[in-house]
């Protein structure tokens, strides 16, 4: 696997639209100003407000969604006791459904794991774009000249930037055996670089917590301040993100893997940037070029499943997510405009919450609109085709 086979893409334009690709845009907008259809999903340019200082509520019907699908998905997590502390669901920029169970509360900060990962992938696009970060090919040991590196092993010395953002490192990782070690060491970026190199980087993705804590080490290295700050002034601040906190290490390291809490009608404002393809009230907060490629299907895992930068992609289901331990959900889905937002507190392993989504979430948007729209549209036709042929036939 090359190690710049795809971030180096991100300066790359979108090719130009063909004629004909254009000429059928144009239809569909002159028949979606006289038909009530679906055919035309607002553009992140065309939104009629931005939630910096508050969201807005809509209804299900009103943003063409079935209600009884969503009160229906409240009912099956009510019944298979999932616990399920909030879930925010955002349609064309709209909360068209809202609910806090158990614990759960509007004003909570959650923590938000390995979310946590997915906001270091929109950071880097960021400072990359900003030119802190120059060279995704750069050596990740060349910020750290004055740590020692145990377990020497000379192809440590090829690890990039970008093996951190793919999980591609080679290096020794696994969460439930070497996360407690790496929080409780006394130099976290130490125990990290460490570690065992059981593979040549970007060759066997592994997912791994400890490459993403360096992330954040080398951003701070570069920026000159922390994370934090970082992410405060160049995204939060833009998106009106407000209510969050974030843990450190014993360096003052942010973590870059874990650490993060914030409520989740703020999770759901990062999703909907990555919606807007990383657009916010006429600014680009993130390029859209970036998001493009991080959240591509870049490594395929096992069926329907592959892996972005810090991003998980379902290929099957046509979606892309962050995901947390005990299931703390972002979901983007493109296609249908919506966001989701989920926080819980369930055992690693014991419940899918992509379930929710492919069996409620998808289901509950509605286009049986669209289809009659069509069917009303081709009986037209072939009604005034009928038409001319009979008084043709009458002519002759």
């Amino acid at each position: 696997m090359s190690e710049t086979y795809f971030f180096w893409s991100v300066s790359l334009k979108s090719n130009q639209k063909s004629i004909s690709i254009f000429m059928f845009f144009i239809f569909i907008l002159v028949l979606n100003s006289f038909l009530p259809t679906n055919f035309y999903v607002m553009s992140s340019t065309e939104r009629d407000y931005w939630p910096t200082e508050e969201w807005k509520t809509s209804t299900p019907r009103k943003q063409k969604m079935k209600m009884n699908l969503l009160k229906q998905l409240i009912d099956y997590v009510e019944s298979e006791s999932i616990n399920l502390h909030s879930i925010v669901v955002v349609q064309h920029g709209y909360i068209v459904f809202e609910e806090y169970l158990g614990p759960g509360f509007l004003e909570q900060e959650h923590y938000l794991w390995s979310v946590t990962k997915s906001f270091m992938s929109a950071l880097y696009g960021i400072a990359y774009e900003l030119g802190y970060i120059e060279d995704f090919d750069a050596k990740v040991l060349s910020f750290f000249p004055n740590v020692t590196v145990d377990r020497y092993d000379p192809r440590k010395e090829n690890i990039t930037i970008a093996n951190l953002l793919t999980m591609t490192t080679g290096l020794l990782w696994q969460d439930d055996a070497n996360w407690v070690p790496m929080v409780s060491a006394p130099n976290q970026v130490e125990y990290i670089l460490g570690l065992s190199l059981i593979n040549d980087p970007g060759t066997v993705w592994n997912y791994d917590t400890g490459g993403t804590h360096l992330l954040s080490a080398i951003l701070q290295e570069v920026y000159g301040n922390t994370t934090l700050d970082f992410a405060e002034k160049y995204l939060f601040s833009k998106i009106g993100i407000t209510d969050y906190s974030w843990d450190q290490d014993k360096q003052g390291i942010y973590y870059g893997g874990h650490g993060m809490y914030m409520t989740t009608r703020d999770m759901a404002r990062f999703g909907y940037l990555y919606l807007n393809n990383g657009t916010w009230d006429g600014e680009q907060v993130i390029s859209s070029e970036w998001i493009n490629v991080t959240t591509s299907p870049l490594i395929s895992l096992w069926s329907g499943w592959a892996y972005g930068a810090l991003w998980w992609i379902r290929t099957d289901l046509g979606f892309y997510s962050a995901r947390g331990r005990y299931d703390q959900m972002i979901y983007v889905l493109p296609e249908q405009d919506i966001v989701v937002a989920i926080t819980s507190n369930n055992a690693p392993g014991s419940f899918d919450p992509d379930y929710l989504i492919e069996h409620y979430i998808i289901p509950a948007v509605k286009d049986d609109e669209a289809s009659y729209s069509i069917i009303f549209v081709s009986f037209i036709g072939l009604t005034i085709i009928a038409i001319l042929t009979d008084r043709r036939k009458r002519r002759n």
